[in-house]
């Protein structure tokens, strides 16, 4: 708004009401370094569309800019920039990444004993999901590309002691961390905590944390990038480059909230790795019902219901839990029967 304000106040005082009826303003213009780029190139830009009064420049000005933010903030086009720019970060780099964030998420909720399964019930997840990606029967075509990665990420969940705070963390690189105050007010089945770590695994897998940083932050990264020297006597790739970027973000990932479409990619992860401990193999112990994620959100919800102050976290985190609700529900009611007697 700043920008717009400037504009319209220079544009205001120049003398020259046409930049193309005088030359003296034109030159004057180019030779202003304090005149912003815009004086330059919208009238130009009016004249084109065939708009001459200096009032619609204005106009034509905001326009433009509320046009680029409508875009940016209201389409999935930042997405979409933001996962072009990541696809050229290795996944290798989020171990890395993730080791930096869980100091100091563990600085602020220490790491305490796993007394409810947390670290068995997400291997064995990690292992149904190996077993999906390699498994070579029909059920294959089952699931999606989700588990191609699975195995390049140094995978470590454990509770954290978290007075009053019903959350879990999903740092990049495989490190899931649950409340303890989480698994002392739900009460949750075996099942629900795998739904639970399934969500977690499912933003590790989509990189949603450094998707949000990127966009949050997507000029400086890009630039940032390009311009990137440290001096090692190593050519840093560009996905390298925004990387060591990211490292920089590290303290807070663990702080980060998630859109409404992150948790509903999160949601069918989490759907497909229980999906998969029904898979014919020796390597999966238990199976877990996919359904188990929308009773594990039904739970979150109506404890939500009894102690707002408790959930905030996980509802700041983690939004939209009715209307995911729903959406498990609608995407159990099309399976057909043949789909359905997979998880007798």
């Amino acid at each position: 708004l700043d920008i717009v304000i400037n504009h319209i106040t220079i544009m205001r005082r120049r003398q020259s009401p046409n930049p193309y009826t005088s030359r003296q303003s034109s030159t004057n213009t180019t030779a202003n370094p304090k005149l912003p780029a815009a004086s330059i190139w919208l009238p130009i830009l009016g004249h084109h569309l065939g708009i001459r009064n200096r009032k619609h420049h204005e106009l034509l000005l905001l326009a433009i800019i509320t046009s680029i933010l409508a875009l940016w903030f209201l389409t999935p086009f930042s997405d979409y920039c933001a996962s072009c720019i990541l696809w050229t970060v290795p996944v290798i780099t989020d171990v890395e990444l993730g080791k930096q964030s869980i100091v100091s998420l563990e600085s602020k909720y220490p790491r305490v004993q796993d007394r409810w399964g947390v670290q068995k019930i997400g291997m064995e997840l990690v292992k149904a999901g190996r077993n999906a990606r390699y498994n070579d029967n029909n059920d294959n075509k089952f699931f999606g590309s989700i588990f191609d990665n699975i195995d390049e990420y140094e995978w470590d969940f454990g509770v954290v002691h978290a007075p009053n705070l019903v959350n879990a963390f999903a740092l990049p690189g495989g490190i899931i961390r649950v409340t303890d105050s989480l698994l002392q007010h739900l009460y949750l089945s075996n099942g629900e905590i795998a739904a639970l770590l399934g969500h977690e695994m499912g933003h590790v897998l989509h990189r949603h944390s450094q998707r949000r940083v990127i966009k949050q932050r997507f000029i400086s990264t890009l630039w940032g990038a390009f311009v990137y020297e440290d001096n090692d006597g190593y050519e840093e790739s560009f996905g390298e480059a925004v990387a060591e970027g990211l490292w920089k973000s590290a303290s807070y990932l663990g702080d980060l909230g998630f859109s409404r479409r992150d948790e509903y990619q999160a949601d069918a992860a989490a759907w497909d790795l229980l999906s998969a401990t029904y898979l014919d193999n020796k390597y999966v112990l238990r199976r877990y019902h996919p359904n188990s994620v929308k009773k594990l959100l039904t739970k979150l919800w109506d404890f939500q219901g009894r102690d707002a102050s408790a959930t905030a976290g996980w509802e700041s985190t983690h939004p939209g839990t009715e209307e995911r609700i729903d959406a498990l529900k609608e995407k159990w009611s099309k399976l057909d029967s043949r789909q359905k007697r997979r998880f007798v």
